[in-house]
């Protein structure tokens, strides 16, 4: 793949195109979607209860089992585990394909920035490129494609979210992840 552009900074600037048809009322609907999204962030780096395990037979692992809730239902460990099961393996794949040096060490930093360190999960994480989605110019069009086709409704899909539209402003979309430029 060809490096970035200088004005990309990294391949975490990837999504302008994707949103550019959405209007400011529905980049705030999509923002009151970032509250159960945080919550799902939430959930990447604390320790796993041992209380709720179970089995799976493989080298003395252990997987916490899920109920079949929204996620937003889900308490913090449950959280943590959706993340470690659902979302990591799916979405490292995913990154590493379009990008296997830039996503090398994909992980919870990758999506929620250094905080994670600080056990800090909230989204949209202010490292990640600021978009205005009115203009995504400054994107490379195929890391915009792949965030349009690929990542945004991949997410949508694991979180069992709508994407973002016009008819569902509330869906998931890029403002979920990203900060967005007022305008």
């Amino acid at each position: 793949m060809a490096s970035r552009s200088s004005r990309t900074g990294s391949s975490h600037d990837l999504t302008r195109r994707a949103c550019s048809e959405a209007e400011p009322s529905y980049i705030l609907a999509a923002m009151k979607l970032l509250v159960a999204v945080a919550l799902l962030t939430a959930a990447c780096g604390s320790k796993s209860p041992s209380t709720t395990t179970t089995p799976t037979g493989g080298e003395g692992s252990a997987a916490v089992t899920l109920p079949d809730v929204p996620f937003e239902n889900l308490d913090h460990e449950q959280r943590e585990e959706f993340m470690k099961q659902k979302v990591v393996p799916v979405m490292k794949a995913l990154f590493q394909k379009h990008d296997a040096d830039d996503f090398a060490d994909f992980g919870c930093q990758t999506c929620h920035g250094p905080q994670v360190k600080d056990d800090q999960f909230a989204m949209p994480n202010p490292n990640l490129p600021k978009l205005n989605l009115r203009d995504l110019g400054n994107f490379k069009k195929e890391d915009v494609e792949w965030m349009q086709h690929e990542i945004a409704p991949t997410m949508s899909k694991i979180l069992n979210l709508p994407m973002a539209s016009k008819e569902n402003p509330k869906g998931f979309g890029c403002p979920v992840c990203h900060p967005v430029e007022a305008g």
